[in-house]
């Protein structure tokens, strides 16, 4: 379920930043980020339908940074959920057509997860997957081969599970 960004869109210079914590209780996660995340929306085709990806993204130096949330609904109920993050994986691979180049099973508080890197002829991707009850969260840093953010592990930890409010997810503005 990760998407296919161009990810070679997302190269800029911001020098310095400084890192705050953004919340967004309409989809459960807190993160922080060396500026404010764009908030995109689009629907992606799976097997079990289309369903919307919430994303936010962050451009610093010449890497990018993202959290996808992607709530699944019925169609993960009562599957199993070691398979659905293997599928995920799987599709991100193929649909950026990248290559695996590690990866281990994590998990965030009492959910299961994945954690892996991977690489194209331009871009090295490092990522964090897991699935809470039906939604999808994924949390990912993309850098030009050769040259990784330096904020990878302070970006990829930064992101924690908030108690969700029944309000719509956010267009733009997030809660600092």
């Amino acid at each position: 379920m990760l998407c296919d960004w161009d990810w070679s869109a997302y190269a800029q210079d911001n020098s310095a930043p400084e890192w705050k914590t953004y919340r967004y209780p309409a989809d459960g996660f807190s993160a922080s980020y060396p500026s404010a995340p764009e908030v995109q929306k689009r629907d992606v085709p799976t097997d079990a339908g289309s369903f919307e990806l919430r994303s936010y993204i962050v451009e610093a130096s010449d890497s990018a940074m993202f959290v996808g949330i992607c709530d699944y609904g019925a169609a993960v109920a009562g599957k199993d959920l070691d398979e659905e993050l293997e599928g995920a994986k799987s599709r991100a691979l193929t649909n950026s057509k990248i290559h695996l180049v590690s990866e281990n099973k994590i998990t965030f508080g009492v959910y299961h997860g994945l954690e892996f890197e991977s690489e194209s002829d331009s871009a090295h991707l490092n990522a964090r997957i897991h699935i809470v009850g039906t939604t999808l969260n994924q949390t990912l840093v993309v850098s030009p081969i050769g040259k990784p953010y330096p904020g990878i592990k302070r970006f990829l930890d930064s992101f924690q599970l908030i108690p969700r409010t029944a309000a719509e997810p956010p267009s733009s503005v997030p809660t600092v």
